[in-house]
C-alpha cells in the first residue's frame, strides 16, 4: 500500500496506535478476553523465516511463498494494530475496500495493494527490547527470553487465527524481517522445527541497489515527515533519515570509514553481515541468480515439506523473473574481493548442505543453491 494512499484519517488512526501505548494496549487486552482459549488452541505448523539484508530478495520470496494456502503472513491490512490481528480484522471488516495494486515505494516494479503480504512482525520487537534499538545501530540478540518465545508464539497463532485457521489443522506463520538475521540462533533454539531462508545475492549487485533505496529514502523523508515516521514506527530502519545498521562484528569500523551515502558502506556492511550469517547453522541460503534463472514452484514446496498446491504454483511463477547482472566495477576493489570471495565460499558452503542435507534430514536439500 502506498504511503500517499493513506488519508488523513488513516494516518490518525496510525499516530494513535502507534504514538502511544495505551490503544494497542487496550486492543491487546479486549483480544485476550474475548478471543485469548480459541488463539491458544489454534493448531500451527513449523514456521518459516525469511530474512537476509534487504534487497537480497526477501520480498520476492515473501510473495511467492505467501501465495500457499497453508502459509500466513501480515498483509498491509494489518496495519496499524498489528499486535492484536483478530480484533482489528474483525473491527476494520466493515471498512474495508478493495485497492487497485501499485508499485511499492522502492520503485523496483514490484506491485502492492492493501492484501499484499508485508513485514510487520518487527513492531513486536521493538515494543520488547526497546533497548536494543540505539542511535548508532540495532544489537543483535542471543538467546531469547522465555517470556517473549510466548509472546512471539502467541502472536503466530492469533495471526493464523484471524485468517480463519480452523483447530486440528495446522497452518503455518510466514515472516518476512530483515532484522532476523541478528536472531536466528535464538530463534532457532525457541522454535526448532522452523525453516530460516536467507536469499543470497550478487554483492555488488545487492550494494548497489542498497545505495539506491538509501538515497531514494532519504529524499522520501526529507518530503514526507509522516513517511518518514511510518517506517521508524514499524521499526523499518534500512534506509533513509534514520538507518540504523545492526551492528555485527566489525560495523563500528564501518560505521567509523564509510558513508551510508558511498557504495563502500554498503558493500562492508554486506561482508559483516553475511560473515555473521555464515556462522549460523539453521541458514538455508538461496542463490537468487539460481532461484530465478529456473523457478520449480513444486521444488520449493517440496523443500519447505507444504503439500502441493497448483494455483500458488501458477501465481508464483507470474511473479519471478531472472536477476539482470551487474558488471559494473566498485569504487573500492579490495572491499569488493573481499565480497566477492566471501560469495564464494557462502555458495560452495551452501552446495554441500544442499548434498548433505544434516540440518532437515527428512528432506533433499534446496533445489536453489547459487
Amino acid at each position: 500500500m502506498a504511503l500517499e494512499d493513506y488519508s488523513f484519517a488513516d494516518r490518525a488512526v496510525h499516530k494513535l496506535a502507534v504514538g502511544a501505548r495505551v490503544p494497542q494496549d487496550m486492543l491487546c487486552d479486549m483480544e485476550a478476553q474475548m478471543h485469548g482459549s480459541a488463539i491458544a488452541a489454534q493448531a500451527m505448523g513449523a514456521p518459516i523465516f525469511v530474512t537476509s539484508l534487504p534487497r537480497a530478495g526477501t520480498t520476492l520470496l515473501l510473495e511467492v511463498l505467501a501465495r500457499h494456502r497453508s502459509l500466513v503472513t501480515h498483509s498491509y491490512r494489518d496495519m496499524p494494530f498489528v499486535l492484536s490481528p483478530v480484533m482489528w480484522r474483525k473491527l476494520s471488516g466493515r471498512f474495508q475496500v478493495k485497492q487497485a495494486a501499485k508499485e511499492r515505494a522502492h520503485k523496483d516494479g514490484l506491485l502492492v495493494s492493501v492484501d499484499s503480504p508485508e513485514a510487520f512482525e518487527e513492531v513486536l520487537w521493538l515494543r520488547h527490547f526497546p533497548e536494543h534499538y540505539s542511535e548508532r545501530g540495532i544489537t543483535p540478540w542471543g538467546d531469547l527470553p522465555e517470556g517473549f518465545t510466548r509472546a512471539l508464539r502467541h502472536h503466530m497463532q492469533a495471526l493464523i487465527h484471524s485468517r480463519g485457521g480452523e483447530a486440528g489443522e495446522a497452518p503455518r506463520y510466514l515472516s518476512k524481517n530483515n532484522a532476523n538475521i541478528a536472531r536466528i540462533a535464538g530463534l532457532a533454539k525457541a522454535f526448532p522445527d522452523a525453516r530460516f531462508l536467507v536469499p543470497l545475492r550478487d554483492p555488488l549487485a545487492q550494494a548497489k541497489s542498497l545505495l539506491r533505496q538509501h538515497q531514494l529514502a532519504l529524499e522520501t523523508h526529507a518530503q514526507s515527515a509522516f513517511a518518514r515516521r511510518y517506517v521508524r514506527d514499524i521499526g523499518h530502519f534500512e534506509f533513509g533519515a534514520d538507518h540504523k545498521p545492526i551492528l555485527f562484528e566489525g560495523m563500528e569500523q564501518v560505521i567509523e570509514s564509510h558513508d551510508p551515502l558511498t557504495l563502500d558502506y554498503w558493500l562492508a556492511y554486506w561482508i559483516a553481515a553475511y560473515r555473521h550469517l555464515a556462522g549460523e547453522e539453521a541458514c538455508e541460503l538461496i542463490g537468487m541468480e539460481a532461484f530465478t534463472g529456473s523457478f520449480d514452484p513444486h521444488a520449493l514446496w517440496t523443500m519447505l515439506g507444504l503439500p502441493a498446491d497448483d494455483a500458488a504454483s501458477s501465481d508464483a511463477r507470474a511473479l519471478v523473473r531472472p536477476i539482470p547482472k551487474v558488471a559494473d566495477a566498485a569504487e573500492n576493489s579490495a572491499l569488493l574481493d573481499e565480497a566477492l570471495s566471501l560469495f564464494a565460499q557462502l555458495r560452495a558452503q551452501e552446495r554441500r548442505a544442499a548434498l548433505t542435507d544434516k540440518r532437515h534430514p527428512v528432506r533433499t536439500g534446496c533445489p536453489f543453491v547459487a
